[in-house]
């Protein structure tokens, strides 16, 4: 019976769910605080890509189609073993939907458009990133599946759920404490690798996030995964394929692993006949002006003597706070960081045939 029901569900979907070769895939996935949300496609190819052919679509709450989680065509140019980051691009907060961090929307190479958009996911979303066999947009019938995260066609299983884990066919235990109560233990059952919102009992109207990797967390594509996945999974494994992005300890004392970008617009696959040893060349300094330094009210301007391909901003700790907009491709750039705290940071900048500068930044 069950094998039955998943005919169905891939015969309502449409989708050929033939092998991709070559082709594109998601190679990061951020799913962070409020709308900090987006989505990194890799080229493991040896060939620019124009984009104009490809879409990503949502299957939202576990739906067999991607009606209600909206649809986006990519659009420019993706480079041979280079990213494309697209993010969501809602820039003024209403009262039921907060805008998306400045910061992040800084380092997309596009911003999503208004909701429903992909870029809405919320952890129990299943993403693909689609091609059309007639040159229309996605619909019944013409689509060319090139990679997918998530299950589609879960529905009430996963509509009210977390999102999914590493964790399958178990039962956890932990305390919920009611308002002016006791914490008490509620269980949740962890069924298929879906992780629930609610406790098994209903008491707790939360459930254990700590268990789910596709909410609240950074994923990165593992290295050695140089296509798409194209049949429907199931069940969903995030552990895979995919890799928690490594936190870090913040500057309240926390450790941070939500709403850390510091790995997007960059992947490592074995698909790169450079993996693993590419090193960076070091340019003379003097080649590159920043002014003003110290900085004043977040804006400084980079002035170097070849066209800059793109930069960061770490702090002391070496961690990446600012990210530019890829292949910036210009000679002179102003810069508005929002960088929050005074102190000393460090701009590497990024120049063709992997040539890099450092300078120390102080924002005051």
């Amino acid at each position: 019976m069950k094998k039955i029901l998943l005919l169905i569900i891939i015969s309502v979907l449409s989708l050929p769910f033939l092998q991709a070769q070559n082709d594109l895939f998601f190679s990061e996935y951020v799913e962070g605080t409020g709308n900090n949300k987006g989505l990194e496609i890799y080229n493991p190819t040896d060939q620019a890509i124009d984009l104009s052919a490809y879409y990503v679509v949502r299957y939202s709450n576990g739906k067999t189609t991607f009606t209600e989680g909206g649809v986006t065509q990519l659009n420019g140019i993706i480079k041979a073993y280079s990213t494309f980051v697209l993010v969501n691009g809602q820039t003024e907060t209403t009262p039921t939907s907060p805008a998306s961090s400045p910061e992040l929307r800084a380092m997309a190479d596009q911003l999503d458009h208004a909701y429903p958009a992909p870029t809405y996911m919320n952890g129990n979303d299943a993403m693909a990133l689609v091609k059309t066999n007639d040159g229309n947009p996605p619909a019944t019938g013409n689509i060319i599946p090139i990679d997918l995260f998530g299950e589609i066609g879960l529905g009430a299983k996963i509509e009210t759920a977390a999102g999914w884990s590493n964790v399958k066919d178990s039962v956890v235990t932990y305390n919920y404490t009611p308002v002016g109560g006791d914490p008490i233990p509620v269980q949740a059952t962890i069924s298929n690798y879906i992780v629930p919102n609610e406790s098994d009992d209903g008491v707790a109207s939360f459930g254990p996030y700590w268990m789910c990797w596709t909410a609240n967390r950074v994923l990165i594509r593992k290295p050695d995964v140089t296509s798409g996945v194209t049949t429907n999974p199931h069940p969903f494994v995030v552990t895979k394929q995919w890799d928690t992005l490594t936190g870090y300890v913040g500057q309240d004392g926390y450790w941070v692993q939500v709403d850390n970008w510091s790995n997007l617009g960059t992947h490592a696959c074995v698909a790169d006949p450079n993996y693993g040893t590419a090193v960076p060349t070091f340019l003379n300094e003097n080649m590159v002006a920043v002014y003003p330094n110290p900085v004043r009210d977040n804006q400084f301007t980079i002035k170097a003597e070849q066209s800059v391909e793109s930069f960061i901003i770490s702090n002391m700790l070496g961690q990446v706070i600012y990210r530019s907009a890829a292949s910036l491709a210009q000679k002179q750039i102003t810069v508005d960081a929002h960088i929050q705290g005074a102190g000393i940071y460090f701009l590497k900048i990024n120049f063709p045939d992997n040539q890099q500068v450092t300078k120390k930044l102080i924002f005051k």
